[in-house]
Parts: C-alpha cells; sequence; structure tokens
C-alpha cells in the first residue's frame, strides 16, 4: 500500500513538474510598443507591427503577444506609455518613429535596462552609448556628410538648408555635421511656414537649397522655391522622401534630390513581408516598413537563440553582428548603432525616383 502511495505520489511529482516545464515553454512572450501615430509613418510602424505580429503568432512553442501604447507625441506621454510596458514585464520595447521619440526611449532604456528598438530614430546623437537602445537605422552623420560632399562637388558656394523646428534631435547633428564638411556658406532656416521659409531663401538667394524636414513640409519648400527659380537645384534627406511621392507627385518635384538606403526591398523573405503588408493595408509601403521588418525579423531570431529574458537579448544585441535586412546586409556595432556608408541618391522625373549614384562617404 505505501508502496502504491509512493508510485502515486511520484507520478504526480513528474506530471507536476511536466506541466511546470510546458508552462514555461508556451509562456507568451510579450512584445511593448511606443508608437505615436500623429504622423502618417508612425500609423504605417504601428500597423506593420501588427501585421508581422499577427502573422508570426509564435516563437517556438511560445505564442507572441504584442501590446501597442500609442501616447500623444509629447515627453511626458510617450516616457509614461514606456514605463507601463516596463512593468508589464516586456522582452523587449519598439519605438523610435522620430529621432525625438528616439531621444526619450534611450535615456528610458539606459534607467530601465529593457532592451528598446529604434525603428527609423537616426540621430547621431544617439550614437555611441551603451544605454540598451539598439537601432538598425544608420546613424544621419554618413548622410550628412554625403549631403555636404555632393553639393561641394557640384560647385555649390551658398546653401540654404531650411530645418524642421519640432525634430531637433535629428537637425541638429545632421547640420553640425554638414557644416564640418561643406567649405562654402551654409544658412539654416528654421521651418515656421512655407511663406516665411520662401522670403528667407529668397533674401539669402543661395546657389541651391537643402531641407531637412518631414515631406509635408518639404512640399512647401519645394513649390515656393520653383515658384521663384524654376532650375534651382534642390535636395531632401530621408526624411523627406518617406512619403513625399504619395502626398504629392507635381511637376514641381522633378528634379529634386533624394539621399537615403535605396528604394528596392532586399531580399526573397523582406519582399514576401512588404508585398503582403502593402496588400493587407491597400497601401504603399515607405522605408518605415522595410526598417520595421528588418527589426522584427532581427528580434525574433535573437529570442529563438537566446529566448526572451531582458538580460540575454541585451546582451546578444551588444555583440557586433550583421543582419539580414530589407536594404541588404547591415551591421550594428557594439553600442547597437546601424553602420553604413554608402548613400543612395535619387533624382525624381515624371512623379518617379530614380537612382542617380551610389555615394561612397569619404
Amino acid at each position: 500500500m505505501l508502496k502504491r502511495i509512493l508510485m502515486i505520489g511520484a507520478i504526480l511529482a513528474v506530471v507536476g513538474l511536466l506541466i511546470l516545464v510546458w508552462a514555461s515553454l508556451t509562456r507568451p512572450i510579450l512584445v511593448g510598443a511606443v508608437i505615436p501615430i500623429d504622423t502618417s509613418l508612425g500609423n504605417e510602424e504601428n500597423l506593420f507591427l501588427r501585421y508581422f505580429t499577427t502573422k508570426h503568432p509564435q516563437i517556438g512553442l511560445r505564442p507572441v503577444r504584442l501590446i501597442i501604447e500609442n501616447p500623444a507625441p509629447t515627453e511626458e506621454e510617450v516616457l509614461a506609455a514606456y514605463r507601463r510596458l516596463e512593468g508589464q514585464e516586456v522582452s523587449v520595447i519598439i519605438g523610435g518613429v522620430l529621432s525625438k521619440d528616439g531621444a526619450w526611449l534611450a535615456a528610458e532604456a539606459e534607467r530601465s535596462g529593457v532592451p528598446t528598438f529604434g525603428i527609423t530614430s537616426s540621430s547621431a546623437a544617439l550614437a555611441g552609448k551603451k544605454d540598451a537602445f539598439f537601432r538598425l537605422t544608420p546613424t544621419n552623420s554618413s548622410q550628412a556628410k554625403a549631403v555636404a560632399q555632393f553639393f561641394q562637388g557640384q560647385g555649390i558656394k551658398r546653401l540654404a538648408v531650411a530645418t524642421s523646428v519640432d525634430n531637433v534631435a535629428y537637425v541638429d547633428p545632421y547640420m553640425k555635421v554638414m557644416q564640418e564638411n561643406f567649405q562654402g556658406e551654409m544658412q539654416q532656416i528654421p521651418f515656421t511656414s512655407g511663406e516665411e521659409v520662401a522670403q528667407k531663401i529668397r533674401e539669402v538667394d543661395p546657389d541651391a537649397v537643402f531641407t531637412i524636414l518631414a515631406a509635408k513640409d518639404v512640399i512647401q519648400v519645394i513649390q515656393a522655391v520653383r515658384a521663384w527659380k524654376p532650375d534651382m537645384m534642390i535636395g531632401s534627406s530621408s526624411w523627406g522622401s518617406v512619403e513625399l511621392l504619395s502626398l504629392y507627385s507635381g511637376p514641381s518635384l522633378d528634379g529634386v534630390y533624394f539621399f537615403t538606403l535605396g528604394l528596392e526591398v532586399s531580399g526573397e523573405e523582406n519582399k514576401s513581408e512588404i508585398t503582403d503588408f502593402e496588400s493587407t493595408y491597400k497601401m504603399t509601403a515607405t522605408n518605415g516598413s522595410s526598417y520595421a521588418v528588418s527589426l522584427l525579423r532581427a528580434i525574433y531570431k535573437a529570442i529563438q537563440q537566446v529566448g526572451a529574458e531582458r538580460q540575454a537579448l541585451r546582451t546578444y544585441f551588444e555583440i557586433p553582428r550583421s543582419y539580414d535586412t530589407a536594404y541588404g546586409e547591415m551591421s550594428m556595432d557594439e553600442f547597437g548603432d546601424g553602420t553604413t556608408e554608402r548613400i543612395i541618391l535619387l533624382q525624381t522625373m515624371n512623379g518617379v525616383m530614380n537612382t542617380v549614384e551610389t555615394l561612397q562617404v569619404k
């Protein structure tokens, strides 16, 4: 009788252990996201995260549960959203639509130690820090240097630069690098309104105009400059090219230069994801989706390899390695910063962006 009781007890103990193991193996992996959706880029990245985690609901045996916060685009609201996710024991937090968001999230990542990922935060001010903030988006310093070298090579002596007053975390490092690498006169013009910027550009009377602005503001500058001097050389940072053609495709865009990582999506898996996303939401994907799919695939692979614990994931991403991205093979250094020395120069013609050349940053 005693032997039978002991045997039953042993069986129950084994069954209990198996249940605990199974519960551990199938425990949900919580993925947090802080995405303000006041911009079309933020809305697209928000949709892509929902699409991807719905299509890929498991990593191994464990279900993936996405918890999205869509706060107002203020520091107070973004930080409050981050801390709510931190308290829910998410494995990672994804966000950083604009560089200003990325700066707030990077500070929180350094404080909390939660692996945090910027989708399209490219400010050079976020680089070189061991702060648990990671991004495949290269810092904008390489792009800014390429822009300065391009205009220098075109013989431009006086360059007017229209800049955003809402995203200084992106603008200020970009301007600093341009000023260090452009030998002519450079006049920065903060964008307050299309009419005021147009007037200031006419006062400066530059040889060329460059914009570090969101697409909706880039359009106003282009139209104002074309009305004044139709043949003026105009360029835009990659920020302005993200959604430009989805907002406007008029003839004043013809001849405008854009500096970015490219237009074509690389890799069959990435192409398939982007195509399915576009079909699901009946929209044209921009680089927001390209960076989002690259980042999500990297996170899923990391969890497959080292598990979903925060420290394990942080250690994984702090080891320099290459990743298969929608822009080809790209690397992240020991600080979690995306690196590249390749910038693609594009030019619009008849409402289409065409590749002009690949600029190797010197």
